[in-house]
């Protein structure tokens, strides 16, 4: 099982979770007492256990979901009395949490004029991402482009994903590598991805990818022109 099919398990078992919580919370009191269900119990650990779970390991949107899922059915008053406690602490950690995952996730998205955090490499996700590619698979690389690793990892012929999408000519999936941080000037046996994508008659493509290499050399002379004691070092 691929690294893809694990995660879309665990998001969607997650879901079953939650969704079985609300369910139970919401049965009938004499329906509860009649299979010997202690539910103020029950709520308490897999309320822990499943807010828990979902900070750490689900993606925004699915936290999302989940969250609403969880108020709408009460469950964070039902929580309370499992624990004793009053149910205002929970609701403040939910509504917490879902801001912080917020915070997160923009912040992914959104440019901060800093040094890149230096990814890491993923040999198991680059080769699921290279097969999803050949495939033309654009699920599955949308999936694995949301794990955030190192995407200018090569294969064994040398080559990055980006340079295999502009192999195969697919526009928007070069422009989704792309768009997740991989770079179009890494250099490869056949050269950048803008020369294979022209040495296979994709003009379109190149085109895309030339642009992106004049958008990073400029980048990268901002960044060097920032850099303290450029100027003495030019005057020099």
């Amino acid at each position: 099982m691929d690294i893809v099919k694990q995660k879309q398990i665990r998001e969607w078992t997650l879901l079953g979770l939650v969704g079985t919580m609300a369910l139970v919370a919401n049965l009938p009191p004499h329906i509860l007492n009649s299979i010997g269900v202690e539910v103020g119990l029950l709520m308490a650990i897999l309320g822990v256990m499943v807010v828990l779970a979902l900070f750490l390991y689900v993606r925004f949107f699915f936290f999302l979901l989940y969250a609403l899922l969880a108020i709408g059915a009460n469950l964070p008053e039902k929580w309370a009395d499992g624990l004793g406690i009053s149910q205002t602490p929970l609701l403040a950690a939910l509504i917490a949490m879902v801001a912080l995952s917020l915070l997160n996730y923009g912040a992914k998205m959104l440019p901060s004029g800093l040094e890149p955090k230096q990814r890491k490499q993923n040999s198991e996700a680059t080769q699921v991402l290279l097969d999803a590619i050949e495939r033309g698979n654009v699920a599955y690389i949308k999936t694995v482009l949301s794990m955030d690793f190192d995407l200018d990892t090569t294969d064994g012929e040398g080559m990055t994903p980006l340079m295999r999408a502009a192999r195969r000519g697919d526009l928007g999936i070069v422009q989704m590598i792309l768009k997740r941080g991989a770079s179009a000037s890494h250099p490869g046996p056949a050269g950048r991805a803008s020369d294979i994508a022209l040495q296979n008659n994709f003009p379109a493509v190149c085109e895309c990818l030339k642009k992106a290499e004049a958008t990073e050399a400029a980048e990268a002379a901002r960044q060097a022109a920032a850099q303290p004691g450029a100027d003495s070092a030019i005057v020099a």
